[in-house]
């Protein structure tokens, strides 16, 4: 009887109906986006599992200490702004940076090690400094973390300071506040079965000393990540 059939409605309890033999290609279409929508989207995992994902990724980036990535830096305050491309050549006791027109002032290689860092621009000048960070802010005029970039280049807080982090659904950063900036990730790539960022955004908010500053970095290309 009409009062004994189930009542449930809906695609799902539709597909139940389809004949057995589908005559055309709209038939097939149809079935097809009414399956799409009998999948149930996957719940968030809860705050622990989430936890426990990040210890996971977390404990696969740690280690890395060399790799070489390519991209694109861009970086902006109220009153100028500029581009780069850049190249990182990462190794366990030594950086290599090359910014290829630097903000319109020509190519410029900054290496870093123990016993300091030095900066070579495109007439073959060399500048020294303690740290890349200062020899970048007084070639160029942008105050960059270059010494936290180290880390959340890689998706990772910086250690030794304080942070507020938020992680994705798969346990990896999806924002991170620490030594003023906060970081957006905004995508992820694999990389040697690591996921590694791809492109993220860091901004600092105006200060008495400093304006308010934002860079975004797209990283083309991860090798040698080891």
């Amino acid at each position: 009887t009409s009062a004994s059939r189930d009542r449930t409605s809906g695609p799902c309890v539709f597909l139940a109906i389809v004949p057995m033999r589908i005559r055309n290609l709209a038939g097939i279409a149809l079935v097809a986006a009414l399956l799409g929508a009998c999948v149930a989207p996957l719940p968030r995992p809860s705050a622990a599992e989430l936890e426990t994902l990040w210890g996971v990724h977390a404990a696969a980036l740690v280690p890395l200490s060399q790799w070489t990535l390519r991209g694109r830096l861009a970086v902006r305050t109220d009153d100028r702004g500029g581009q780069a491309a850049l190249s990182w050549q990462r190794e366990p006791a030594r950086h290599a940076i090359r910014l290829n027109g630097p903000f319109g002032q020509g190519a410029v290689r900054i290496t870093q090690d123990a016993g300091g860092a030095q900066l070579v621009d495109a007439a073959a000048r060399e500048y020294q400094a303690a740290t890349a960070e200062e020899l970048l802010y007084l070639y160029t005029g942008w105050q960059l973390p270059i010494a936290q970039l180290d880390w959340w280049v890689r998706g990772l807080p910086a250690p030794g300071a304080e942070f507020e982090r938020g992680l994705d659904e798969t346990g990896r950063l999806r924002h991170l506040h620490q030594h003023g900036w906060d970081v957006q990730y905004e995508s992820y790539q694999r990389v040697a079965g690591i996921d590694l960022p791809a492109r993220l955004t860091f901004t600092r908010a105006a200060d008495a000393v400093h304006p308010a500053m934002e860079a975004r970095l797209v990283i083309e290309r991860w090798t040698q990540v080891k």
